[in-house]
């Protein structure tokens, strides 16, 4: 029994170690970090101290963040851009071109050898045999080998024939051979005449980019959607159309030409900033595309009305005292541009701040009517008829 209870303590301080180690890996971070001590930032923590200063006293805070009004997806800020030509177009460069004559019959074949060597595989999207038979006599069997491999064979007929070869299949040398066989009967001879024309299809970075640069003030940055749409004249969609916006990718894809095409983005995640925003377009390889009518816009999605309601009490000798009680406001971010009141209670007075007053960031202030005040339960009502703000502060302030 003094074996067993010798190792019992460690057993079990052994076991409580493991469920906590299995504790910090399964709980949340913010507990997490709560237990080791670490601080971690809270935007909807309260205001601790007075904006106003020192010789105020702080009541109540209120850093909990809400968006109130609507909005029924307007515009609330438009910018004409200037048209958007970009090219990386594929084209065609003759490597050789030879006019030959081909005779076989049914002890002898006839080839002739032509060569894509030495291009610049990267950047080449494909080679082209192509030929033009013009004259022939009986039905022989043309054949193309590349390296040694066949890549096409078929009864010469008078006509074109394009015969294109993947980039895939490309290497530093590409020896192409022309093969006519003898087909038919034993005593007749056959030939064809033909122009060959060998062509590499590159890509050419003819004007792969245009940047604008476009200014936006804290005015500007309204709404909740960022939207860029623009009228393609023009779309060879071999290559991608890229939008980028300060670098980050807000569109890779294709367009069709003549219809409008609008790309849609939030506006935390359009990486649109305040002051100069470059504003990218990229054709991929391939990819030819004339942009007009190109608008930016910024959209106050629809959204249902949203009010917010504050609860809280204020000591008696802060009613009683001939000191002035003030409430103020701080506005994060105006989505639609409207005004915005507080209400004390459901009946209470009104109080107005105008679209001009709510500035990003900064606190707005007015005097409450302590008439409407009581020590204990006390709400303020904040909303706005003909707008969509989002608040990220309420106190309430002895001045």
């Amino acid at each position: 029994m003094a074996k067993k209870a010798q190792y019992a303590v460690p057993v079990i301080l052994i076991g409580m170690a493991a469920l906590i180690l299995i504790y910090l890996i399964l709980v949340y971070p913010e507990e997490k970090a709560k237990m080791l001590g670490i601080e971690i930032p809270n935007e909807t923590s309260g205001v601790t101290a007075s904006p106003l200063g020192e010789d105020t006293k702080l009541i109540f805070s209120s850093g909990e963040i809400s968006e109130i009004g609507r909005s029924s997806g307007e515009s609330v800020f438009k910018f004409d851009m200037n048209d958007i030509y970009i090219a990386y177009p594929a084209v065609e460069k003759v490597l050789d071109m030879r006019e030959i004559t081909l005779k076989v019959n049914a002890l002898k074949s006839d080839s002739s050898l032509f060569g894509a060597n030495n291009i610049n595989i990267e950047n080449t999207k494909e080679v082209i045999v192509r030929l033009n038979i013009t004259d022939i006599k009986g039905s022989p069997t043309l054949i193309i080998l590349l390296n040694n491999s066949k890549i096409f064979e078929r009864t010469a007929q008078v006509g074109e024939i394009n015969v294109r070869i993947p980039q895939a299949l490309l290497k530093e040398e590409n020896p192409i051979k022309l093969k006519l066989e003898h087909s038919g009967a034993f005593w007749t001879s056959q030939y064809a005449t033909i122009n060959v024309e060998i062509i590499q299809v590159f890509y050419n970075p003819e004007n792969p980019i245009a940047q604008q640069v476009v200014t936006l003030g804290q005015s500007n940055m309204q709404g909740n959607e960022l939207r860029i749409s623009f009228k393609p004249t023009k779309a060879i969609t071999d290559g991608e159309l890229i939008v980028k916006i300060n670098g980050k990718i807000i569109f890779s894809g294709t367009v069709n030409e003549n219809q409008i095409f609008s790309i849609s983005k939030r506006l935390d995640d359009s990486g649109i900033q305040i002051g100069e925003n470059v504003f990218e377009f990229e054709a991929d390889k391939g990819g030819v595309y004339n942009l007009t009518n190109v608008k930016l816009e910024f959209v106050a999605v629809a959204t249902p009305s949203a009010v917010k309601i504050y609860s809280f009490d204020i000591p008696q000798e802060d009613l009683e005292s001939s000191r002035k009680i003030v409430l103020g406001l701080k506005v994060d971010k105006i989505i639609k541009p409207g005004f915005v009141y507080a209400q004390i209670g459901s009946g209470g007075p009104l109080y107005y701040f105008d679209n001009a007053d709510l500035a990003s960031g900064a606190w707005s202030y007015t005097e409450l009517d302590k008439e409407y005040l009581q020590e204990f339960g006390n709400k303020i009502i904040v909303n706005s008829p003909n707008g969509r703000y989002r608040v990220t502060g309420l106190v309430i302030i002895l001045v």
